[in-house]
Order: C-alpha cells, then structure tokens, then sequence
C-alpha cells in the first residue's frame, strides 16, 4: 500500500508513543520496501521538529512555527499556503520557498515573518505531506534525446521528462496524460509515463478527455460496485420506523431533479407544505465500497450530455421518487399561515408515492412561492420555480441542526468581493443604469442583487451585464458551523435536497438517523421534561449535548476532513464544467469571423477588456494594436485616450472587434478593434449608445 506523510500525521498524537511497527499495521505496509519510506518519512519529520523520538517510539509535538496546509499558486507564479486550522490567515510562500511543492499539494511550512497591517504572513515550504497530482495533462515536446512534457496547468510543476515512451510513435504538440513516476529532485525534473495520447493541440475535440484527466474524472463504475448496486435495487420497499405519507398530493419536478418532491395541501388557516427527499442513506452503508466511491466523487454533473454520476445508475433509480412508485424518503412538513408564513415544521422519515410529474408550478404553488419570495426567501431564484421551496427546504433543515447544537456539513457562501462589485456598478452607470455611485458604501444582500440583475437584464447589453454580474458571486461551500449564506439571505442552510447529487447531503441523513435512534430529548435521564427533537417546538430548549459524548466526538473530529475534500472535489467538478464552457464558447469564434459586438468592461495602461455578447466571452484588445495614435491611460475614469485624435475608450462603450488571436487550452483571446462607421437609425438620429469606430489609419 502506497502512504503519503499526511496519512502518517494523522496515526500520530502528541499524547502518546507509537513504535514503527504498529504505524506499519496500520498503514497496512507488507513491502519492505515502503517500511524504508516510512522510516525515511519519520525522519524527516523528526527533522523538522514536528516529531519526537524516544526509545525506538514517535509522538507528534506542537511547533507554532510549522504550520500544516493546502497550497495555492496563481498561473503568474504567487503561492500562499491555506492553513487547515479555522480562521487561519493565509501564509504567502517567500521566492525561492516552494521547493518541489506543486499547486495543491498539502504541506508544511515554515513561518518566516508574522502577518502586519499589510501585509500576510510569510513563510517556505519544509516538507510536502500529501500529494495532489498523481496525473497531469500537458503538450509534448520533442527534441533529439528526450521526450519532455509542458503542464497545460501552468500552476504546475516545470517539464517533466517522459520516460519508457514510444517515441517514433509521438510528435511535438501532442496533447497527453501522464502519470507521475518521480517527483522533482533538487534540480532534477519529476519522470513521467505516458498514459494515453488525446489528441492534437490544434483539435478542439480532445476537451472532454482532456478536462476528465485534469481533474481526475471518471464517468463509469467498476463492475463489481456496479453490481452491489443492482443488489441494492432490488430491496423492496421497506416501511419500517417510517411515517406513511403516501396520502399526500405529492408532485415532482424535472427542474429539480428526481430526489426532491412537493406536496401542499390547503387548510382553514393556511397551508400544509411538504417537502421530501430521496433517503439515499438507506441504500449506501458507511464504509462500504459504494459509499467509499461516492465520497471520493463527491458531486455528480453533466460534462456535455455526458453523465458524471454520483451514485451508480441502478442506485440513482432505486431511490429517486417517481410517479407511481413506494419511496423511502426524507419529509420536512411544515405548517403555513395564510400569508405563506412559516409557524411550525417537523421532520421524519417517510414511506412517500409521488402522483405526477410536472414542468412548473400549479396555481396552488404559484401562489405559496410568490408569498415565500415576498418574505425574502431565495431572493435570486426565478419567479414561479421549484427552486424557491428547495431554498426553503434546506434553510429549515440548517436551521434545526443549529437548534440541536450540531456541527455541520452547512452550506455557505461568502459575500461578494467589493471590488468586484464596486466595478460592476462602475460598469452599470457606464451603461446607463440606475444603480448606485460605485464609491458608495454598501449594504449588500441578495435583495440588491435581484434588483441589479432586473436592471441588467432590461438593458440593450443586458445578457453581457447579467453574465459580469453573476461573475462576482462566489461559489458556495461547506463548513463545520452554520455561516451566512449571501445568495439565499439566510445564516443556516444544510445541503439536504439533493441527495442523488452531493455526498453531503447523505453526511446530514445520517446524522439525523444518529438523532431518531440515539438522540438525548431530555437534559438528564431522571428529568421528567422532554422535548421533541424533530420539531420546530424544541428550538430554544435544548442546552445540552444531543447525542452520546463518543458519538459527538466521532462526528466533530470527522467532518473538518470531510468538509475539506468534499470542497476541493466540488470545485474540481466546478472548474472542469466552466473549462468545457469556456472551450464551447472559444471554438465558436473564429479569426476569419464577421466582427462582433462588444462591450468594453475593463480598462488598464495596457489595454482594455471586451465582453463580446455572443458567444459570450471576455478578450484583451492590447495598446500596441492601436497604431494610429499614443493612447495614454486615465485611471480615474478609466479610460485610453489618444493624444492627437482624443479618441477615448472607457467602459461602457461598445465596439465592434475582429478576433486575433485564440489561445485554445488557455482560453486566452486576442481582440483588435474594426473600423467602420455607423449609420444613423432609421428616425435619423444616433442611437444611444453608438459603437465606436477604430482610430483612423
């Protein structure tokens, strides 16, 4: 079994010894081979002074000037290390400091100066713990003695030599995937074996298997996993300890998936909601090679038509709620006055039969979400979408786990960057629209957004101002303690919709089955006040521990390393369907191509962004391709401004541009302004907002 250092740490405790016999049963080590790495590994520890060494035994011991983390660097060359400790500040890594540490990979590091006012902390890499590449995909080079190979991730390593490779069968430019042999050495390059070659440079059908390796996806399951699923299957329907509720007008959605479901039921005060979802726990045990294998995918999408499951496809069916069939499920059903308001709310495992499939909301539903819109509720969703009672849903679901004082996995989103955010709204007035001066302070929330967004999208650059606009929200993310989430107004939301689609959504399900079965409804065991943990009426009345202490701990020491991959493995998943978009988009542009109308979004001393609208994409028409004239920068508009002609170009305006130059794999584009002239409208006047034309020649 192949061990990384991080694996080592994890066996080690400042509290007591372990002799290297013991760390090798438990790292599962037979090969004597590996007994000498981890006694090197040891070593090196014990070197950096994280480990202690006494009569032949290891103990871990605190050092405040090592400090573990992830490793961050940008495509120019900036590296900073995000510690594994909450609230950490990022430590950024010195010139010289990576040593052989690659984007990614965990590390320990060396504080060198403590953070000021201005300044990060900044420190070196000492010891690369784990590994996150142990796969890469890169061009080919090719000279007449070696076969070397140039990362497509710039964030990555240097060239790596190509070892054991077919050579007469390879030529320059080729893109492959390799696996790494040996990492760097000192100066020696890291060794690499070819895996497969996926294409040309200059063949845009390579992307799919090209975006599959980067990001380490895999679209199948391995027949034996295939198999235990079909198992899984063929269960019956099983009722026990679950509330029946197939009386219940349950409806589903294809919006929202095959794991969620409504049902609403009019009442003399109000509304009687139902929620519901797929009890995938009841399917996947923990530890089993299944659960195992969702855990390491973490999130399922659609790569181009193409499934990325979760959950193998017997699975996926057995438990997604379909019309017509006895479901195990997951009820939140919730008590609604008659302005839509939520009064009370209890959760339960479920026996559900959906009756129908439907493309929108009813009328009844119409009615109920435009009420919860009203309130605040999923301020940024459609009007008239499903959506908005899934935003309901997990807001109670997060909520109630905050209730019962348990720690997490909660969903969260950060704010948006201000800066972002303030040049958006430069931008906005550029084009016209009424929003606020972009040196205002302000109090944002989605309510803004959603007013922007409306703003943006009356505009005649409308889809251009939209898209820009949702640029600046950040993604959301996972955390151990309920954290504000900006998009959804709300400080407590639990991923619990979407079983079928995100692994932390089976993490709550069994954290509740620990409450139905083991929770504590009572302070202490003689006190005759009892309250009912899987109602709203508990909130307020729980001071004490739910479940067991070994319970609690288990959970609170393991959910900070399930929260850490299950968030690195989303945005992989993330950045690889944004890759392919942006693929998509660039290889509809051509430079032989009729011009295209942009819009200028950003401007610096070197030249000035272009969003051009269809496809939507953002390219950098630079200075030196204005050769009529010496354009200077005025920041404070911002704005290029020629010193002979005063031709001006700032943001806001828009332009007709050529493409120039495409740098596919990077998705890099190259613009250069057309000039041509503008007729007036047909009522003989300018329009309002009027292109401008390419300095005179």
């Amino acid at each position: 079994m192949q061990f990384s250092v991080q694996d080592l740490l994890d066996l080690l405790s400042p509290e007591r010894s372990v002799a290297p016999k013991v760390l090798q049963q438990k790292l599962a080590i037979e090969q004597a081979e590996a007994g000498e790495q981890l006694q090197l590994a040891l070593d090196a520890l014990e070197k950096v002074n994280l480990v202690e060494k006494t009569q032949g035994r290891y103990r871990l011991v605190f050092n405040d000037e090592i400090i573990a983390g992830r490793l961050r660097c940008s495509s120019k060359g900036f590296c900073f290390v995000t510690p594994d400790g909450p609230e950490s500040e990022e430590i950024f890594v010195v010139e010289g400091g990576l040593k052989n540490a690659w984007n990614g990979d965990r590390v320990l590091v060396r504080l060198l100066k403590k953070a000021s006012r201005r300044r990060k902390p900044e420190g070196e890499v000492v010891l690369v713990t784990e590994r996150a590449n142990s796969t890469l995909v890169g061009r080919l080079a090719v000279d007449d003695k070696l076969l070397m190979v140039l990362p497509l991730d710039d964030r990555l390593g240097n060239l790596l030599e190509l070892v054991e490779a077919p050579k007469a069968e390879l030529a320059a430019d080729q893109i492959v995937e390799v696996q790494i042999v040996r990492y760097p050495l000192g100066r020696r390059p890291a060794k690499s074996r070819l895996l497969r070659v996926l294409g040309s440079a200059n063949d845009p059908t390579v992307d799919l298997d090209l975006v599959a390796s980067r990001y380490h996806l895999q679209f199948g399951f391995d027949p034996a996993l295939v198999a235990v699923a079909a198992e899984a299957a063929a269960l019956p329907p099983d009722s026990t300890g679950r509330e029946d509720l197939r009386s219940l007008p349950l409806v589903c959605f294809a919006e929202t998936g095959r794991d969620f479901a409504l049902s609403l039921v009019r009442e003399d005060t109000g509304w009687q909601l139902g929620l519901h979802t797929s009890d995938i726990a009841a399917f996947v045990a923990a530890g089993s090679p299944i659960d195992l294998e969702g855990y390491r995918r973490a999130f399922a999408a659609q790569l181009r038509g193409q499934p990325l499951p979760l959950w193998p496809a017997a699975l996926g069916e057995r438990a997604a709620l379909l019309p017509g069939v006895d479901r195990e499920s997951w009820s939140v059903i919730v008590t609604l006055d008659a302005q839509a308001q939520v009064r009370t709310y209890r959760w339960t495992r479920s026996l559900v039969q959906v009756r129908t499939q439907l493309d929108g909301l009813a009328e009844d539903h119409r009615q109920v979400a435009a009420a919860l819109t009203a309130q605040g509720v999923a301020p940024l969703a459609a009007p008239n979408s499903p959506q908005i009672f899934v935003e309901l849903l997990e807001s109670l679901v997060g909520q109630h786990l905050a209730h019962l004082h348990l720690k997490g996995p909660f969903a969260w989103q950060a704010a948006p960057e201000g800066t972002e955010v303030l040049d958006w709204l430069r931008l906005g007035r550029a084009c016209g629209l009424e929003v606020p001066e972009a040196e205002a302070p302000l109090e944002l929330d989605g309510q803004h957004y959603r007013r922007w967004l409306e703003a943006a999208a009356a505009h005649p650059s409308g889809p251009t101002l939209v898209e820009l606009l949702r640029a600046t929200l950040p993604a959301a993310q996972l955390s151990a303690e309920p954290q504000p989430y900006f998009e959804r107004n709300s400080t407590a939301v639990a991923p619990w919709a979407r079983p079928l689609q995100r692994y932390a959504d089976l993490l709550i399900q069994r954290l509740l089955v620990q409450v139905l079965t083991e929770g504590r409804d009572r302070k202490t065991p003689r006190s005759k006040v009892s309250v009912d943990l899987r109602a709203s009426s508990c909130q307020g009345l729980i001071d004490w521990p739910v479940l067991k202490p070994k319970q609690q701990k288990d959970w609170e020491e393991a959910i900070p390393g399930w929260i850490a991959h299950l968030n690195t493995r989303t945005q992989q998943i993330r950045q690889a369907l944004a890759d392919l978009e942006g693929f998509e988009r660039i290889g509809r542009l051509s430079t032989e191509g009729e011009p295209l109308r942009g819009l200028i979004t950003g401007v610096q001393s070197y030249g000035f962004f272009v969003a051009v609208e269809e496809p939507f994409v953002e390219g950098l028409v630079h200075v030196s391709g204005l050769k009529d004239d010496w354009y200077t920068y005025q920041a404070r508009e911002p704005a290029l401004v020629g010193r002979r002609s005063r031709r001006r170009f700032q943001i806001g305006d828009l332009v007709k541009v050529k493409v120039k130059g495409i740098d596919y794999y990077r998705q890099q584009v190259d613009l250069m302004v057309v000039r041509e002239e503008i007729e007036p409208s047909g009522g003989g006047e300018q329009p309002e907002s009027p292109l401008l034309t390419a300095p005179e020649s």
